[in-house]
């Protein structure tokens, strides 16, 4: 979470990311968990900024894994209301429902806002 808090070049989303708690785990399988943080929100004027379509309330970070292992997982943070929201963790060779091991993601490469 920290390397795609980093591609943002946003403070506000770094001192989330830090103190992040996982707060419910995806029930279907996978690896995706929805996290909570008492930092500070990111400005709506910001979120927008950051957004791709323009939205004050919605944007998300996403990277492909770099690892031979993992290389067609990717990960997403979406940020909802200025806070880090949820961690969504995809399989694209396994499909939905699959549990991806973090510890095997050591390096994302193509670090995308929209």
């Amino acid at each position: 979470m920290d390397t795609l808090a980093a591609g943002v070049h946003e403070p506000l989303l770094s001192a989330q990311v830090r103190t992040a708690v996982i707060h419910a785990v995806c029930r279907c399988g996978c690896s995706s968990v929805r996290l909570h943080s008492e930092e500070p929100a990111i400005p709506p004027a910001r979120v927008a900024q950051l957004s791709e379509q323009g939205r004050d309330d919605l944007f998300c970070v996403t990277a492909f894994s770099n690892d031979p292992a993992q290389e067609l997982v990717y990960v997403e943070l979406h940020v909802l209301d200025g806070r880090v929201e949820e961690l969504e963790v995809y399989d694209s060779e396994g499909g939905d429902g699959v549990a991806v091991d973090l510890a095997q993601i050591t390096t994302l490469g193509e670090i995308t806002v929209s």
